[in-house]
């Protein structure tokens, strides 16, 4: 989808082609482009990405795309999320040209939610796709697997052992895999997922948080489920944009919109999976509340997932500012 172009002239401005760009405390971002991504480590961990693309979702993945200690196989798209296909197509070949790195393949989802699953609202959903804090590329997009989620996650699982999903919107397609290819999705080491809220308020009337509003029928499943979970909720995420990502492309991102993002919840999220240490956590089984709070999670007894109740952000910054090194 082509972007506005007034959006398209703004963002430009973060490549040090014009004028200087500010981000959204009024503080000048830096001119140039960012640094070679780095060689990826011998111990890399193996991931799929499942996003909806929304701007924190896009920073998210361009941070894991680049990082050494991270191998990005696929990125998976559900259709209920706050951006899906083909939108999303375009904006995750906009991303990954921006950040400097070769596309990996996009799979679309079709799975429906469930029975007390909300949609999105629709300006919402407009707005993360039209004004992202990307500049259009203008190119054809190769790289669109033929697999559905579930069998391209599957086969990924089977390929590299140990691999972990990163869910950064609905559990929709997770879900549908858990239902589909039990076996397969069983293969799955870990699945890391920013979605709910635990001890904070809800996100507004409608939901407890949207992640898991969206599709609390098809979270609640995920948590049932044999894969170990780690959910990185609503109120850990600090409010603003995080200090690590003022660099050049990505500091516009969720920024220099018509629609800021008031948190970056997905990079967080991203963060932590790379590194483990900046967070605290409280283990057990979870049960989600379907219908007064959409998203709530209550802690129900002793079991293997985890809830990061902390996240020591100054140092989360810190892994942000390496992955966006910049040369000016």
């Amino acid at each position: 989808m082509r972007r506005a172009l007034a959006l398209a002239a703004a963002t430009a401005l973060l490549t040090g082609c014009a004028a200087a760009a500010y981000d959204g405390d009024g503080e000048l971002l830096p001119p140039g482009e960012l640094a070679p991504v780095a060689a990826k480590r011998a111990d890399a961990v193996d991931v799929v990405v499942d996003t909806d693309l929304a701007p924190d979702d896009l920073l998210a993945l361009g941070y894991l795309l680049r990082h050494p200690g991270v191998r990005v196989h696929a990125i998976t798209v559900p259709t209920t999320g706050l951006v899906n296909c083909p939108v999303g197509i375009d904006l995750a070949y906009d991303l990954m040209t921006s950040v400097g790195v070769a596309p990996v393949p996009i799979s679309c989802g079709d799975a429906p939610r469930g029975a007390h699953g909300i949609a999105f609202p629709r300006s919402w959903s407009y707005a993360a796709a039209s004004d992202s804090g990307l500049t259009r590329v203008v190119g054809t997009w190769t790289e669109t697997s033929p697999l559905a989620p579930g069998p391209l996650i599957g086969r990924l699982a089977a390929e590299h052992p140990g691999l972990q999903v990163v869910a950064l919107g609905p559990a929709t397609e997770l879900a549908a895999m858990l239902a589909t290819d039990p076996a397969a999705y069983a293969r799955i080491a870990r699945i890391v997922t920013m979605t709910g809220v635990v001890t904070g308020p809800p996100q507004d009337d409608t939901a407890g948080e949207w992640n898991a509003a969206a599709d609390p029928d098809a979270l609640a499943a995920v948590l049932a489920g044999p894969v170990p979970v780690t959910v990185v909720p609503n109120e850990v995420a600090p409010e603003g944009q995080p200090a690590g990502v003022r660099a050049p492309v990505v500091g516009g991102l969720g920024v220099l919109t018509p629609a800021p993002t008031p948190r970056f919840w997905d990079l967080a999220t991203a963060g932590y999976l790379t590194e483990p240490t900046a967070g605290r956590t409280e283990s057990g089984t979870w049960s989600v509340d379907l219908t007064g709070e959409p998203g709530r999670l209550t802690r129900t007894g002793e079991g293997p997932h985890q809830v990061v109740t902390h996240l020591d952000t100054e140092r989360l910054d810190a892994a942000y500012a390496e992955v966006f090194a910049f040369e000016q």
